[in-house]
């Protein structure tokens, strides 16, 4: 049997200048040709344990190049360093984790990245637990990657797990709190931002390309905590509305993905409109890929964490939204190597 997904990579900008590709983070369901049967796996019903009351208050996360690390345990392992990313729709753990921990492979796992086409297995029945809260019957990918000096991880948090909760991530005190959803009441000053989350399990968000002396471009955008810069925008979407020609400052970059090489442009654009929130002056990176993640037509782009870091940010998939509450952090420059994922 074999089970197939779709990957971005999370890109990071070193001190150096050097980009590095990190894991594929964009697990998906690929749909099946017509008039083909395709058996997908059985999972049962995740089971939720909180250690008390009905949420997980506090828990420690990393914030590293706009990236959230946070310690997991799999099947009571000790903690392991997993990146937490909304762009992912199921969970990964490296192969070489994977095979520490015992995991049994039952199926094969395809398909594509930034750059090209990545493999691997699934295992499924798994449990994840952070600090306060455990999610059981979790299913997992295994694949195997590589990770750059300063920056080792083990593994990544995606829907099923993630959609077990009303997610809090306060960036700049470097927290998470995981809420129970059918107990969770929201009483802050934040927008609500409507997530399309129909048929996905990545979300999308609606938001509005503000470009000089043109019409405005509308895009769906998904929600990426796993991708570091600010906009990435797919080559289908830059195609049709011309946006080579529409950004200012535009400079080429080969980026190396989980799948191969990547090429993009990066520039700045008039500002981006995100629900009520007007962005401005932002970098954004145009795919100009054919094949891979960059090619997708499957969702316009990435917002990724340069975005996001800007606000305190609660997830609530339960209710198709997300809620942003800006920090002092909303006006802080963009910089061109903040264009990337």
């Amino acid at each position: 049997m074999k089970h197939y997904f779709k990957s971005t990579a999370c890109i990071l900008t070193l001190i150096v200048c050097v980009v590095l590709s990190l894991l594929p983070l964009n697990v998906t369901a690929q749909s099946p040709k017509r008039n083909a049967s395709v058996r997908k796996p059985q999972q049962p019903a995740p089971k939720v344990r909180f250690a008390s009351g009905n949420s997980a208050l506090k828990i420690p996360v990393e914030i590293d190049n706009n990236i959230i690390l946070m310690r997991v345990r799999v099947n009571g392992s000790k903690p392991l360093k997993f990146i937490f990313d909304t762009g992912a729709s199921s969970s990964v753990i490296s192969s070489q984790r994977a095979a520490e921990l015992g995991l049994k492979a039952e199926g094969e796992a395809h398909g594509k990245a930034t750059g090209g086409s990545i493999h691997g297995f699934y295992t499924r029945g798994v449990s994840l637990s952070v600090q306060g809260v455990e999610v059981s019957n979790q299913l997992i990918a295994s694949i195997p990657f590589t990770t750059p000096p300063g920056f080792e991880f083990d593994g990544v948090i995606g829907y099923d797990f993630i959609n077990q909760f009303v997610v809090e991530i306060d960036y700049l005190n470097k927290i998470m709190n995981l809420y129970n959803p059918r107990a969770y009441t929201y009483s802050g000053t934040g927008e609500v931002i409507p997530l399309i989350l129909m048929g996905r399990k990545t979300p999308l968000a609606r938001t509005k390309i503000i470009l000089e002396g043109r019409a405005p471009a509308e895009a769906n955008l998904e929600v990426d905590t796993g991708a570091d810069g600010t906009f990435v925008i797919n080559s289908p979407f830059v195609n049709k509305h011309k946006l080579v020609e529409a950004i200012q400052q535009p400079t080429q970059d080969t980026r190396n993905g989980a799948g191969g090489k990547e090429k993009i442009l990066v520039g700045r654009v008039k500002a981006v409109q995100l629900g009520p929130f007007v962005l401005k002056s932002p970098t954004v990176a145009l795919s100009l890929d054919t094949e891979g993640a960059g090619a997708s037509e499957d969702n316009d782009g990435v917002i990724g964490g340069e975005i996001f870091r800007r606000f305190k940010v609660i997830l609530d998939y339960s209710r198709k939204q997300m809620i942003l509450e800006p920090n002092k952090s909303f006006n802080d420059p963009y910089n061109v190597e903040s264009g990337g994922e």
